[in-house]
């Protein structure tokens, strides 16, 4: 299998480390490199798509996130490669698939392009944005201020119609929904989630107890599975229940 590539940075030491890690990896295959993002688009506007476009952030001239707008099309997988953890909501609106944070090894590298080229599956992972176990998201009527969210402190998604609510361990935020509309669909599918109502998305680790509808998580948050979420909740605990106990006295 080959996957054609193409790496852009306007920092050459960083660009060089990239192509280095690539070369390590005899299934990618570098078609072109950049480091001027202008001369980027000019040439791969016009040129066919490849398979993977690798994009710093903070660029001359045109920002990787404005180029990424410009040139998604043009790739089918897109990952960021930056020091900065605050353009990762801003690449999920140009629908990056990764986000590397630098330095990274190659060893997180190559986990990255096994996420999205699995061995013996036909589809990518979904999930390499959660490669960290954690996320950010920025505050609501706050100046860019952003707050850690990790997926194991993380006890609930609720979708309100112009904002997105996360409960975790230690406290509540809010943020805006346009953020997260592609998150919110791989919360749906990750196996660590279940959805339980058009709107609320639960963290399965969290559940405390299950009562009739009711389902009481962590820190006394308490939701109600609606009817539509029923079967496949039910479906979820039935494949979770300890059963087939021997009787006293049984020989094994």
């Amino acid at each position: 299998m080959s996957i054609s590539c193409i790496a852009i940075d306007d920092d050459p030491h960083a660009l060089e480390s990239l192509i280095a890690y690539m070369d390590k990896l005899p299934d990618l295959k570098l078609v072109q490199f950049f480091t001027e993002p202008l001369q980027a688009l000019a040439e791969i506007s016009v040129s066919n798509p490849v398979d993977i476009i690798f994009m710093d952030v903070e660029m001359p001239s045109i920002s990787g996130i404005e180029l990424a707008g410009l040139l998604r099309q043009k790739t089918k997988h897109l990952v960021f490669t930056t020091a900065h953890p605050r353009y990762a909501i801003d690449a999920f609106k140009v629908d990056a698939d990764a986000y590397l944070l630098k330095p990274y090894s190659i060893l997180h590298f190559a986990k990255t392009i096994n996420n999205l080229y699995p061995t013996g599956k036909n589809t990518p992972n979904l999930f390499s944005v959660f490669d960290e176990h954690f996320f950010y998201i920025p505050l609501q009527e706050e100046n860019g201020d952003l707050v850690r969210i990790d997926l194991n402190e993380l006890i609930a998604v609720e979708d309100f119609e112009v904002d997105i609510k996360f409960k975790t361990t230690k406290n509540t935020f809010l943020s805006s929904k346009s953020n997260f509309i592609k998150l919110l669909n791989m919360f749906k599918k990750h196996e660590a989630f279940i959805q339980i109502s058009d709107n609320v998305i639960i963290s399965k680790q969290h559940i405390k107890s299950v009562l009739g509808d009711n389902i009481l998580l962590s820190c006394e948050t308490a939701y109600t599975v609606s009817e539509a979420y029923k079967e496949r909740f039910e479906i979820f605990i039935k494949n979770n229940l300890l059963t087939d106990r021997p009787k006293p006295g049984a020989i094994q």
